[in-house]
């Protein structure tokens, strides 16, 4: 529950940003390409900082860890509504990026460490659907706060949920489950019997062989995968609401409502998709079908879906079609959260420190260029309908990548340091 609400608290606070879209640009005097800078700007500090964060949840444990980057974030997000020039928004953006890399490793770690094997898909689906769910209510409470309230109202009190949080989490949650006061020894003895192979020892914080992560063709894989699924993700929650905007002449409260369709059928595609994993796991035995196969195929089915919404004659047809796309994508968010547990094992926080560190690499390069395009489509009365051709190509190359991961080439330990 805690990993839930960090999540949701964290997605709450980055992407009220895209709702503020046009109402920031027009107070400040931005672009739709500068803004896309914005959007860059958090994908470079998340970037930069995903291995040092699941190195710092290794090293200190994920209880402190987690606890301090929910501080500096929220500290982040109320900063962000005293700058008033491009560069400082850039800069302060950075930073809040690099705040909540360590999220998502870190809560990896914390499900290999807390979750036996065949629990990990309905696992890492509550901690993704959560994240969904956060850009829900990002997208549909800042678009109805800010009819009564300034954007920076609004973000400042997101920042204090962030602040309640990191107190509660830090009081309640220990690194290991036999740390906690709260666990008691049959649970210890499953927990710990179900998740250790016979080499392996009691639960240590260990450092990293780099050689192990970097050469491994399924750490790769799930690499490219993330890569361009989070390329295709990214409309929904940068441009989504701007694109609704401007292609169908909509008022920002009818598109910032609209926006939280396709996060929706993200959150039932997550949600559905974790039990969905571990259905198939108990009857296949076969992590290769519950992770790589169910993950290549909905992908497909996305892409097609992005493709055939640019058929449909009204906005709420088109809307529809991408919130069905959206379901079918959400189905490989949790997949990847199991795949990186199989792969990493006790490396899992650097291995998808690495992973994620790979798929941010869209939001630095794709969010300018989509702003870039957006302006030009504006400026020559363009085809809005080549948005969703370019996403759903990123959507394919991301299904074609989950054939080369292999959940059963797990990285190997090396250098227990214990504490």
């Amino acid at each position: 529950m805690l990993l839930a609400l960090a999540a949701a608290g964290a997605y709450l606070t980055r992407h009220c940003l895209a709702v503020a879209n046009t109402t920031i640009q027009q107070e400040l005097g931005f672009n739709n390409e500068q803004f896309g800078y914005l959007f860059s700007a958090f994908s470079i500090g998340y970037l930069i900082c995903q291995i040092p964060g699941g190195w710092l949840g290794e090293r200190f444990g994920t209880r402190t860890a987690l606890s301090l980057m929910a501080c500096i974030w929220s500290a982040l997000t109320i900063v962000t509504t005293t700058v008033s020039n491009l560069i400082a928004m850039v800069v302060t953006r950075a930073l809040f990026g690099m705040a909540q890399a360590g999220l998502v490793p870190n809560q990896t770690k914390i499900i290999n460490d807390w979750f036996p094997v065949r629990s990990r898909g309905i696992a890492s689906a509550v901690v993704t659907t959560a994240m969904s769910i956060g850009s829900v209510l990002s997208f549909g409470l800042t678009a109805f706060l800010m009819t009564d309230y300034s954007w920076k109202t609004v973000f400042s009190w997101y920042a204090g949920i962030g602040f309640l949080w990191a107190i509660t989490f830090f009081w309640l949650f220990r690194t290991f489950p036999r740390d906690h006061p709260w666990v008691n020894a049959y649970e210890l003895m499953f927990i710990e019997n179900q998740n250790r192979t016979p080499q392996e020892p009691q639960p240590v914080i260990l450092r990293s062989n780099w050689w192990n992560v970097v050469s491994s063709v399924s750490v790769w894989g799930l690499c490219f995968q993330l890569l361009f699924k989070a390329a295709g993700y990214n409309l929904f929650v940068t441009f989504f609401p701007a694109f609704l905007e401007l292609a169908y002449d909509l008022e920002t409260s009818v598109s910032g409502q609209l926006a939280t369709w396709p996060l929706l059928g993200v959150v039932i595609g997550t949600l559905g998709s974790g039990f969905l994993i571990d259905a198939i796991y108990r009857c296949t035995q076969n992590k290769w079908y519950s992770r790589c196969v169910l993950s290549a195929v909905s992908l497909f089915f996305t892409a097609i879906l992005m493709v055939v919404s640019t058929w449909m004659r009204t906005v709420e047809q088109m809307t529809t079609l991408v919130t069905l796309a959206a379901l079918f994508s959400g189905a490989a968010i949790p997949a990847t959260w199991a795949a990186v547990i199989d792969v990493g094992g006790r490396r899992s926080a650097v291995v998808m420190g690495t992973v994620n560190s790979v798929g941010n690499l869209a939001g630095v390069i794709i969010a300018p260029l989509v702003g870039r395009l957006m302006d030009r489509i504006v400026a020559n009365n363009g085809e809005w309908n080549l948005i969703l051709y370019v996403h759903a190509v990123f959507y394919l190359i991301a299904a074609a990548s989950w054939l080369i991961v292999n959940p059963e080439s797990k990285i190997q330990s090396h250098n227990p340091l214990r504490v």
